[in-house]
């Protein structure tokens, strides 16, 4: 599955049940694309790697897997969960996440920068530099535009959001948010400069 379909798969599922678990799409399709690699790396159809605790009463498949101690990298063997499909791994992992105490932060996250922090933070990954990577996927990717429900966004808008990130107009965060009067300054200044 080519890096597009793969985005539009976890998208479709995560945009759908934003509102039922409160999870930014951006962060779900993110956290899919680093646990997975792109889907090549799937344990079992798990896409998001998470692993089988002793409540889990669903099918399991043991794999080793590098894990930070808090000194350096090791290799362990670690039980994961094993899924029919991939989408059965997004639900559930939208069920974890999305009704789990411990990812409340998560799920009241303002934005995607925050969201990747918090779920760092909460314990899902080891990986000390596990926010940058979600945030730099996000970015590279425009997974944000997923974040923007309330309305259809044209592909247009999509470029030139990301256009406004890479030559430091926007940090990326809130597109729907209004615009400052020193953004809009900025904007106005460096477009006379082009010209």
């Amino acid at each position: 599955m080519d890096k597009k379909k793969f985005i539009e798969r976890i998208a479709k599922v995560a945009v759908k049940n934003y509102e039922i678990y409160g999870i930014l799409p951006s962060l779900v399709i993110a956290q899919a694309i680093l646990e997975s690699g792109w889907g090549k790396k799937a344990i079992e159809n798990n896409i998001f790697g998470i692993k089988a605790g002793s409540s889990w009463r669903g099918k399991v498949v043991t794999r080793e897997t590098r894990e930070w101690d808090g000194d350096k990298y090791v290799i362990k063997k670690s039980k994961f969960r094993a899924y029919d499909s991939i989408e059965d791994s997004i639900m559930d992992y939208l069920n974890l996440v999305g009704n789990t105490k411990r990812y409340e932060k998560v799920r009241n996250a303002k934005d995607y920068k925050e969201a990747a922090r918090l779920i760092y933070e909460t314990g899902y990954a080891t990986d000390p530099h596990y926010t940058d990577k979600i945030i730099n996927i996000i970015e590279s990717n425009s997974l944000y535009q997923y974040d923007v429900l309330e309305e259809a966004i044209s592909p247009w808008a999509v470029d030139a959001w990301s256009w406004a990130i890479k030559n430091g107009i926007t940090d990326g965060t809130n597109p729907k948010n209004y615009m400052t009067r020193e953004q809009c300054i900025t904007m106005l200044y460096r477009l006379y400069r082009l010209f």
